[in-house]
C-alpha cells in the first residue's frame, strides 16, 4: 500500500473516531442537563416602550353587585385630563396609589379624541389594569354642558362611540363614566340628559354588552336629582349612577354643604344625602358610587387645617363605608405631588383618615 492511501486511511478513521467521540459528548450533556437553567437561552422579546394593550379578559362580564365591591376607595386623577396632566402622567403615580390602599381611580378627559390622546388613555389604562388598580374613565363633556345643542349631544355619543369599540376587548373591570358633574344649561334641561344617556348607552352596547357604565343626575351630580334619571333601555343590568356630596369639599358657610365643626346637624346633612341614595337603590335596584368628595375645600380658599380636614374625611370616609357605598376623593394634585412622585407629607393624614377610619362615635 502506497504512502497516499495509507495517509487517506489514516485521515478516515480519525474523522470517524472524532464523529463517534463528538455524538458520545453531546448525549451525555443532553442527558446530564435537565434542568430550566441547562436549555438553551431562549430569544428574548425586546421589552416594549409603551404598555401593551391587555388581552381580552375571559372574563365575560362583571355585574354591578360585585363591582360595587371591587370599586371600594379611590381618587379623581388627572393623569389625562388635559395637557399637563399627560405631559406628569408617570406609571409610578400607578403603582403608588395601589401601594397606599386606592382600589380605583376615575381617570377624567377633558378634551376631543385624538389618536394621541387614545394612544394616552391606552397607556393610561393598561398601567391600571396591570396593577390592579380599577379605572373608571370618566368624559367632562364640557362644550354639551354649555350648550345642550342636538349637534353638541352627537358629539358626545361619537365620543363614547368611538372609546367603546377601541376598548371593547379590554377587562370588564374598565368602566365607563359618561358625564362629568351636570352643570351649566344642561343642568336645566333633564329630558336632554336623559336623552343622550339613551343615545350613549345605545352606542357603547353596540361593542360592550356588558361593560359596567354610569349615568348620574343634574345639578352637579346632586343625590336629590336621582329620580329625575330615566333608565335608558340598553342598560341591560350592568348600569350604575354616579353622585357627589362635597365634590369642591365642605364650606364654612354654604348652608347646603356646611361643615364647622362637625355639629349634630351639620352631619345630619351628609347623612341626609346619603339616605337619599339609599332609598334610591332601593327602589330601582341600582348601585351607586360617589364619584368625587374633597376633604377639604382646596379650590375655595383652602381655609381648613389639616385636623379639620381629618375629622371631615374621618366622618365621610365611615358613612360612606357604612352604606356600602364605594367613593373617590377629589383629587390626586392635592395629595400626590405629580412632578416629583412622591405623597405630599403634611397630607397623608387626611390620607389615612380616608383609607382607615376610625368610626368609633361616628
Amino acid at each position: 500500500m502506497n504512502e497516499k492511501v495509507l495517509a487517506r486511511e489514516f485521515f478516515r478513521s480519525k474523522k470517524k473516531a472524532a464523529v463517534l467521540i463528538l455524538m458520545l459528548v453531546l448525549g451525555l450533556l443532553a442527558a446530564a442537563c435537565q434542568s430550566p437553567a441547562c436549555q438553551s437561552p431562549a430569544i428574548q422579546t425586546p421589552v416594549p416602550t409603551s404598555t401593551p394593550k391587555p388581552s381580552p379578559s375571559p372574563q365575560a362580564s362583571i355585574p354591578p353587585s360585585q363591582y360595587v365591591k371591587l370599586l371600594g376607595k379611590g381618587m379623581d386623577v388627572d393623569w389625562a385630563k388635559d395637557k399637563k396632566g399627560i405631559e406628569f402622567y408617570s406609571p409610578k403615580a400607578v403603582e403608588a396609589f395601589k401601594q397606599k390602599g386606592f382600589t380605583h381611580v376615575r381617570i377624567r378627559v377633558k378634551n376631543d379624541l385624538s389618536e394621541a390622546l387614545l394612544e394616552h388613555l391606552d397607556r393610561v389604562i393598561g398601567d391600571c389594569l396591570n396593577a390592579g388598580l380599577i379605572p373608571v374613565l370618566a368624559y367632562k363633556a364640557e362644550a354639551f354642558k354649555d350648550d345642550p345643542s342636538p349637534e353638541n349631544m352627537e358629539k358626545v355619543v361619537n365620543w363614547w362611540g368611538t372609546v367603546a369599540k377601541r376598548y371593547k376587548d379590554y377587562s370588564p373591570l374598565l368602566s365607563f363614566d359618561l358625564i362629568i358633574e351636570v352643570t351649566g344649561p344642561l343642568s336645566r334641561q333633564p329630558e336632554t340628559l336623559n336623552e343622550v344617556y339613551e343615545r350613549a348607552v345605545t352606542e357603547i352596547r353596540k361593542t360592550n354588552p356588558t361593560r359596567i357604565i354610569f349615568i348620574s343626575p343634574r345639578a352637579r351630580s346632586s343625590p336629590e336629582y336621582l329620580s329625575d334619571l330615566k333608565i335608558p333601555t340598553q342598560a341591560n343590568g350592568y348600569l350604575m349612577a354616579e353622585w357627589h356630596c362635597c365634590a369642591s369639599g365642605p364650606s364654612k358657610t354654604n348652608p347646603n354643604k356646611l361643615w364647622t365643626t362637625g355639629t349634630e346637624y351639620e352631619k345630619n346633612l351628609i347623612r341626609h344625602k346619603i339616605k337619599i341614595a339609599l332609598d334610591w337603590q332601593k327602589k330601582t335596584g341600582i348601585y351607586t358610587w360617589v364619584g368625587a368628595w374633597m376633604p377639604g375645600n382646596y379650590n375655595k380658599g383652602n381655609s381648613y387645617t389639616v385636623p379639620e380636614q381629618v375629622k371631615f374625611a374621618t366622618f365621610m370616609s365611615c358613612q360612606l363605608d357604612a352604606a356600602h357605598i364605594p367613593f373617590a376623593i377629589n383629587s390626586d394634585t392635592k395629595f400626590y405631588d405629580r412632578v416629583t412622585n412622591r405623597w405630599i407629607p403634611e397630607m397623608l393624614p387626611v390620607i389615612e383618615a380616608v383609607l382607615h377610619p376610625k368610626c368609633s362615635g361616628q
